[in-house]
């Protein structure tokens, strides 16, 4: 069962004492924390990607790794001057903010080149030498001021680094360590083509408030269907992480944002004496939590901040998650500990000084001091050949 921030398994092994779910093997509760994995999380709405304002495909399901995005920044439509909407009426969907910073004319339309110079004044911002291309320097930029301006909540310019780095790579196609000029107008082209729904390479008002209108109400489903899990006891990808930032935040003593090496070692349990009965040595319990620790530690400072923490965190989600269906159900949560525990234990085994061999028995000797008869071949038979060789 999952109560609160650790699940609890019926079939419990000794040797460990019970630890929390993220941040420690154990063989009581298991850890079943989470790596970097193949796919990577997008950018969430507060750490601005490039190019910004991009709209959902309709094509694909939202990425697993990441909560709904919020709706895109927009502008309500007034009704026209001396009338006012009549009572009971829907408010008319609302206008991107990107439209009415094109459309200056106020023509309600917007063309594919003046959509993709919009665009592309993000990448002529961050093109700081003006090769025509963005290296992974230039392009975390992004993330500071003046492109992503300070705001109330921000998170950490190094989790807002993490995520732009992640984005970087999804940019690079070619996977030649940057990003053209070519490869950002094709996801400019690309976004475009999701407002421009008759293809005449402009996109009006009622075509941008219908994918608005879609978008609006493809998210309200999905929290729907969010809420629907909740009450069924499912853990999503976002409560996972928190989760785990509130065991990291327990341990983290002194408030600095960071687990070190000493803190972790906390959840190794009591030291060795009447408290620790049942369990394994201290030092072997601790060498097992260092090895965890070592397994999260990517930058090898030897301590857990809140980057290497997420970073974990989504990927035992992924793994964590094997329908994909970025919910964690019970059964998944169990199968993940089993897994886990098995790990622990073939840990432990390398860990563990190997029993000293045991001296062999001598032979029995007859009484009398004689030796022992030898046994002899069988009759027709050569010596030292085994019975029924010819």
């Amino acid at each position: 069962m999952v109560h609160g921030d650790r699940y609890e398994s019926p079939s419990f092994n000794a040797g460990l004492p019970p630890m929390k779910l993220f941040l420690v093997p154990t063989l009581l509760a298991v850890v079943i924390a989470t790596p970097a994995s193949a796919q990577t999380p997008p950018p969430s709405p507060s750490a601005p990607s490039w190019p910004a304002n991009r709209p959902p495909t309709q094509a694909a399901p939202p990425a697993p790794t990441a909560p709904a995005a919020k709706p895109p920044q927009a502008t309500q439509a007034a009704p026209p001057a001396g009338q006012q909407a009549a009572p009971g009426t829907p408010p008319a969907v609302p206008l991107p903010s990107w439209f009415a910073e094109i459309d200056v004319n106020k023509k309600g339309e917007v063309t594919r080149a003046d959509f993709l110079k919009y665009r592309m004044k993000s990448f002529e911002q961050l093109d700081a030498n003006k090769d025509g291309k963005l290296t992974v320097e230039e392009f975390l930029k992004v993330v500071e001021p003046p492109l992503s301006p300070d705001v109330p909540g921000k998170p950490p310019i190094e989790e807002l680094r993490t995520r732009a780095r992640a984005e970087f790579q999804n940019l690079d196609t070619n996977r030649d360590g940057f990003v053209e000029r070519a490869e950002a107008e094709a996801l400019v082209h690309s976004e475009f083509n999701q407002y421009d729904t008759d293809r005449d390479n402009k996109v009006t008002e009622p075509e941008v408030r219908l994918i608005v209108q879609r978008s609006l109400q493809r998210e309200a489903s999905e929290r729907q269907q969010l809420e629907a899990r909740r009450r069924q006891g499912m853990v999503a990808l976002n409560e996972f992480i928190d989760m785990q930032m509130r065991n990291a935040d327990q341990l983290d003593k002194n408030n600095d944002g960071k687990v070190s090496q000493q803190e972790y070692i906390a959840l190794a349990g009591p030291a060795d004496g009447p408290q620790a009965k049942n369990l394994l040595p201290f030092d072997l319990r601790k060498q097992v939590a260092l090895r965890k620790l070592a397994e999260i530690d990517t930058n090898k400072d030897g301590q857990l901040d809140r980057v290497e923490l997420t970073g974990y965190a989504v990927k035992q989600f992924l793994e964590m998650d094997l329908n994909k269906d970025r919910f964690l159900s019970e059964d998944e949560f169990k199968k993940a500990q089993e897994a886990e525990s098995k790990k622990v234990q073939a840990l432990i085994q390398t860990l563990q000084p190997a029993a000293p061999a045991q001296p062999r028995p001598a032979p029995a000797q007859p009484r009398g001091g004689q030796p022992a008869p030898q046994p002899q071949p069988a009759p027709g038979l050569a010596p030292g050949l085994p019975q029924g060789t010819r």
